[in-house]
């Protein structure tokens, strides 16, 4: 899952992508890179976070009127420099592209290249996307709205996973979205021009009204005109990622309608309905910050329970889950939450957290609330157990680090040290949230068709480059 942005306008546009992957941050730590075109493509792009890949003064590198942005997590690829996105070619058509997701026959694919002698410069499977758009384009003879819709459409065809897409050419910029719309994709205008992003906020901040989500299947094309030119080209089922709502997306942010806050507190609302049946008595509520905020507060204004806050976020310490491997995660860890000792001593808590995917975090935030003077800690999860592997984009792509696909909810609590653990109901998850979703990691009901062979393949993939992270940190 990455976060991913494209302007258009009038002025120079490199600021503003850099300030909407400021808002974008938190959908990935590992690298960012902006591209702009101003007769030539201009481009930055290096292992990192937004504010020190771009150091001051380095906008000024990026002209153009046209841009695109990207900030990394990776879940094809390493975090190497060439896994950077955007990616860009010349030849055989002059495009660049940044994408938000995963595709699942990324192996097939790469060796098809391969066998056309096409040479392969990163890890990274949107550099294979752009490589056969560029194919597709170049074989229209042409570079308008036309050519790109039916070269995207025959694109489609190949692409087996959830992706979105922002790209730009010398005189348009352009995106499109997978046909199950898993990953995000909003469309905003200003009165000096047109923005994508994964996001909304990442607009709203620089002053675009967003006009609309991108459609599953759909390809929206911009010339330097301001003309906006859109067409379906391979509608699908709607399978929108479940875990935008529950963990990834900044709250202020909305998703297909749905605002992030809102279905966070309808979640606690429905955690709610489950822990009355459990007959436990606590005596506070508090949230794992950030994300776990507003479910927590509508857990405890619906049990008619005391709401406070349990530990201090050190701002300076970035998102765990999205870190590489877990030496990484946990070293960040001992330094990201510390407990206010007069709330939590002496407590019975309901701890509310987001999810629980391998389950060391979860050990280490209930050990610091035990060595704070808790009396009990009751762990309670505003999402269901994740029991199956995804291959769209989120990094839980081998069922050996899913904790609940090994074991049950008891052994579980045991190890992480829990009184109690509670999840969500995946019913209360579906009305929470309100619209049609990808629960593949819950249930295992894949939107598109993945091979046994295909699913080994990838997993064994995915372990094998995060041992390579792993010694090259």
């Amino acid at each position: 899952m990455c976060g991913i942005i494209g302007i258009i306008g009038k002025n120079e546009v490199s600021g503003d992508i850099y300030n909407g992957l400021l808002s974008l941050q938190h959908r990935g730590q590992d690298a960012a890179g902006i591209t702009t075109f101003d007769g030539q493509f201009h481009a930055i792009k290096e292992a990192g976070l937004v504010s020190q890949v771009f150091p001051r003064d380095s906008l000024k590198k990026l002209k153009g009127t046209i841009g695109i942005g990207h900030v990394r997590y990776p879940t094809v690829g390493s975090i190497l420099k060439q896994d950077a996105q955007p990616f860009h070619t010349l030849l055989p058509s002059l495009i660049s592209i940044a994408q938000n997701g995963n595709l699942v026959n990324f192996k097939q694919l790469k060796e098809d290249l391969l066998k056309q002698n096409e040479e392969i410069y990163s890890t990274c499977d949107a550099e294979l996307i752009l490589k056969l758009l560029a194919k597709e384009v170049a074989r229209e003879r042409s570079y308008d709205a036309e050519a790109f819709f039916a070269a995207t459409k025959r694109l489609m065809d190949k692409l087996n996973g959830g992706y979105s897409i922002v790209g730009m050419t010398s005189k348009a910029l352009f995106a499109f979205r997978d046909p199950c719309a898993l990953k995000p994709l909003v469309l905003a205008k200003r009165d000096d021009g047109y923005g994508f992003s994964s996001e909304t906020t990442a607009l709203e901040v620089l002053g675009y009204k967003v006009v609309r989500d991108v459609q599953p299947g759909e390809m929206i094309f911009i010339d330097r005109n301001m003309e906006v030119k859109s067409r379906v080209l391979k509608p699908g089922k709607r399978a929108h990622c479940m875990f935008e709502w529950v963990y990834f997306a900044r709250t202020d942010s909305s998703i297909e309608k749905v605002g992030v806050y809102e279905a966070r507190m309808r979640l606690g609302r429905e955690l709610a309905k489950v822990w009355r049946d459990r007959g436990i008595q606590v005596d506070i509520v508090i949230p794992v910050p950030d994300t776990a905020r507003p479910s927590a507060l509508s857990f405890a204004e619906e049990l008619g329970l005391r709401y406070t806050e349990g530990f201090i976020k050190n701002r300076y310490i970035h998102r765990t889950f999205i870190m590489a491997n877990q030496e990484r995660r946990d070293g960040a860890m001992k330094l990201k939450l510390n407990p206010i000792i007069n709330e939590v001593k002496d407590k019975r808590i309901a701890l509310i957290d987001d999810s629980l995917v391998r389950g060391t975090t979860s050990k280490k935030i209930i050990n610091l609330l035990r060595e704070a003077g808790a009396k009990e800690v009751h762990l309670l999860l505003t999402c269901p157990p994740l029991k199956s592997p995804c291959f769209y984009g989120i990094d839980m792509s081998t069922k050996t680090e899913l904790a609940a696909a090994k074991m049950s909810v008891e052994q579980i609590r045991k190890a992480i040290g829990a009184d109690s653990l509670t999840y969500q109901s995946l019913e209360g998850l579906k009305r929470a949230i309100g619209i049609p979703l990808c629960t593949a990691c819950l249930d295992g009901i894949y939107p598109t068709h993945i091979p046994e062979e295909m699913m080994k393949s990838f997993e064994k993939q995915r372990q094998d480059e995060r041992a390579y992270n792993w010694n090259a940190l």
